[in-house]
């Protein structure tokens, strides 16, 4: 047997493995965020988006410590963490409770999907202290940054009073029924798209008569393939405008 030298067997194995994507290492962003003496609620940013760029939050940990005091405190404080969109009205991404029970686990989640922060938005973490005051917090995230060339899929209000967008099972381990109703008969475009923006699947586009409709998602992309677990925006647009609704992917 003809023995492959040591290069060459490592070329044939990257020729072999599937293609993933890669984010660059300069997109990457990361950072922490200290508070002390805490009670009630305090809330401070921790990033703001560039212009031209949305910010794809990945990763998120708190822990009871700073760094002058790496041990964490021997408490009872009930905490409350928010990572909000900054502003004078803040807008809730996420939320979580750390320590309802003397059990609890610290607070840390890695999103697959990951959460979008808009071009220009606060990307702010609140602290809610119950019990307290809480000694020492530390909040520590990273993410990337994606460029802004396609068109945000960020839920918002819906576009008219008659244009809605329902989805169930959701969150759904096989197939999602999107169900959506039309006063008219226009050209409607029903797609599902990935938290970055990017299109994941085109489920119809054409025109419809007016009434009520329906059309499913197996949780495939265009190409066919299973999509990974996570979060994903179904949207419909008509010629009243659009509106979007999260749908989650579980197995």
């Amino acid at each position: 047997m003809r023995r492959i030298a040591p290069s060459a067997l490592m070329m044939l194995l990257a020729l072999a493995a599937p293609a993933v994507a890669q984010v660059n290492p300069a997109d990457m962003r990361s950072g922490c965020l200290s508070f002390s003496s805490v009670v009630g609620i305090i809330s401070s940013p921790m990033f703001v988006v560039p212009s031209g760029y949305r910010f794809v939050l990945t990763d998120l940990a708190f822990a009871r410590v700073s760094g002058t005091s790496p041990i964490p405190a021997s408490s009872t404080e009930v905490v409350r963490l928010t990572v909000n969109v900054g502003g004078p009205t803040p807008v809730v991404r996420w939320v979580a409770g750390d320590k309802l029970t003397a059990t609890d686990p610290p607070l840390q989640v890695h999103w697959n999907s990951g959460l979008v922060f808009e071009p220009n938005q606060s990307m702010e973490a609140a602290v809610t202290v119950l019990n307290g005051p809480l000694p020492f917090g530390t909040v520590c995230w990273s993410g990337y940054l994606v460029v802004a060339t396609t068109t945000s899929v960020v839920p918002g209000p819906p576009a008219g009073p008659d244009l809605a967008l329902e989805a169930a099972p959701n969150p759904a381990r096989e197939s999602t029924d999107l169900r959506f109703s039309l006063a008219r008969k226009q050209r409607v475009t029903v797609g599902v798209f990935a938290v970055d923006g990017r299109r994941v699947r085109t489920l119809y586009r054409g025109p419809l008569e007016a009434g009520e409709h329906r059309l499913a998602w197996d949780g495939r992309d265009d190409a066919g393939r299973q999509v990974a677990n996570g979060l994903y925006f179904a949207e419909l647009e008509t010629a009243e405008g659009r509106t979007t609704r999260r749908v989650a992917r579980v197995r």
